[in-house]
């Protein structure tokens, strides 16, 4: 079966189930979520679950998988192989366990050694010479096989048959045309490609991606909040939105930082938005539309701050479009073109939602926008035949119109049409030398001051 994105519609009942699913993902949290839904939608056929952490012993995870239910003819294991797939690539892990025997940390080199052949499916009690001359054949690096070959020699056997005992179990439900009234429900964060087993599961099993969903922000505050409470740390909205910023709304670079956050606060502190800023390295890079949007809601603190990251040298981009600011004479008038293209669409769409009445407020959903509004807003103005918002590239796309709509929802079409004749103004300031970054700002705090 194919890998695909982790979905309702994606989850399979029990019977319709192979005998490996495996979620995946590059966010813990995320992956534990969607495992907790696949096991909520295989087990709505009264099957025994049994669950099993990363620390427990291979022969009982092993016996789980082969063996009977003795209370119900379904059966759901699940468990973490993270470990069993690596969470590093081979090629890395090699070199993080010949790094660490050459500074004579042995406990890391055995660590990263286990790791290195449990991801290539090699015994760790075979002939030291033989093993780590496949190792480093299938990683490319032939030349650290007698540096690897010293580390296996010494190291110590594991007390019990450890990953390959799990590994062989899987492979045998891989081996079942369909599940045998046993379902094997794994996850693993950030499993490296090329893993023969992970291989496997995806070719004869299922693989669910999961992700932060649709809307990543609302994901990641709700993981803050759910982590926060773990932890028994007080977690500050401010906090969180800062976070969201600094990271550039990475679900796994938020992720690392919160945990950082988290174990710096220890039980029983609280995290504020200062404390993000003092901990977290702002090298985010900053969407333009963040900026419209705290005008939209005429949040004057935050479009303020957003409008010095704009020309504080870091990217810059607008959605998915970035920009090239080198030249940094140029990148102003850019920029101003821009916002005052989007105060100009705000002006349009005020006017055009007065002539019919108005119908809009904030609050509408962009469906309700679709069926009600957007026909309006499209409709052919006289004398010119055709939608202001319609350019000789095509109509403005749909979901673009329908921000701006908020956006000007909350400005009346006198004060955005004073703010865009100042804009002249503004133009000639800046060709004279005046402080770009002080005109911005009076500009943007004038038009959400109404002023």
């Amino acid at each position: 079966m194919p890998k695909l994105p982790f979905s309702d519609k994606a989850l399979p009942s029990f019977d319709d189930a192979p005998a490996v699913v495996l979620v995946t993902g590059g966010v813990g949290f995320f992956v534990e979520e969607a495992a907790a839904k696949a096991r909520e939608t295989l087990a709505k056929s009264d099957a025994e679950i049994l669950r099993f952490e990363d620390d427990a012993p291979a022969e009982a995870v092993s016996d789980a998988l082969l063996n009977r239910s003795l209370f119900s003819p379904r059966r759901i294991v699940e468990l973490d192989i993270s470990r069993l797939l690596g969470t590093e690539a081979p090629g890395r892990l090699l070199t993080q366990a010949l790094e660490a025997w050459e500074q004579n940390k042995r406990r890391e080199a055995f660590k990263q050694a286990r790791a290195l052949l449990s991801a290539l499916d090699l015994p760790a009690g075979g002939n030291p010479e033989e093993v780590a001359e496949a190792a480093a054949k299938k990683v490319r690096k032939k030349d650290e096989a007698p540096l690897l070959a010293e580390i296996l020699k010494e190291m110590p056997e594991e007390k019990s048959g450890g990953p390959a005992v799990v590994r062989a179990a899987l492979r045998v439900l891989l081996g079942r045309e369909r599940n045998d009234g046993t379902v094997a429900l794994a996850r693993a964060v950030s499993p490296p490609a090329g893993v023969d087993l992970l291989k496997e599961i995806a070719a004869r099993g299922l693989v669910l991606e999961s992700t932060a969903g649709e809307d990543p922000p609302s994901a990641l505050r709700r993981m803050a909040a759910s982590r926060a409470k773990e932890h028994e740390v007080g977690l500050e909205p401010g906090a969180v939105e800062r976070l969201l910023v600094r990271t550039d709304g990475d679900p796994a670079r938020f992720a690392m930082e919160l945990e950082k956050l988290l174990a710096w606060a220890g039980k029983g502190g609280r995290i504020q938005a200062s404390d993000v800023a003092g901990n977290v390295e702002d090298e985010a890079s900053e969407d333009i539309y963040g900026l419209f949007d705290a005008i939209g809601r005429r949040d004057a603190g935050d479009a303020l701050a957003r409008l010095e990251r704009l020309f504080d040298g870091r990217d810059v981009r607008q959605g998915d479009r970035a920009f090239d600011k080198v030249d940094d004479e140029i990148w102003p008038f850019q920029f101003f073109a821009m916002l005052t293209g989007e105060i100009r669409k705000m002006l349009l769409v005020r006017a055009r939602l007065e002539e019919g009445g108005g119908g809009f407020d904030a609050s509408m959903t962009y469906p309700a926008f679709q069926a009600r509004v957007l026909p309006r807003l499209m409709a052919p103005a006289a004398p010119f035949g055709r939608s202001p918002f319609e350019t000789a590239r095509g109509p403005a796309h749909p979901f673009a119109l329908f921000q701006s709509t908020r956006r000007a929802s909350r400005f009346t079409a006198r004060e955005l049409a004073r703010s865009l004749a100042r804009a002249a103004d503004v133009d000639v300031q800046l060709k004279t030398s005046a402080p770009m970054l002080e005109t911005f700002s009076v500009y943007v705090g004038r038009l959400i001051a109404g002023t």
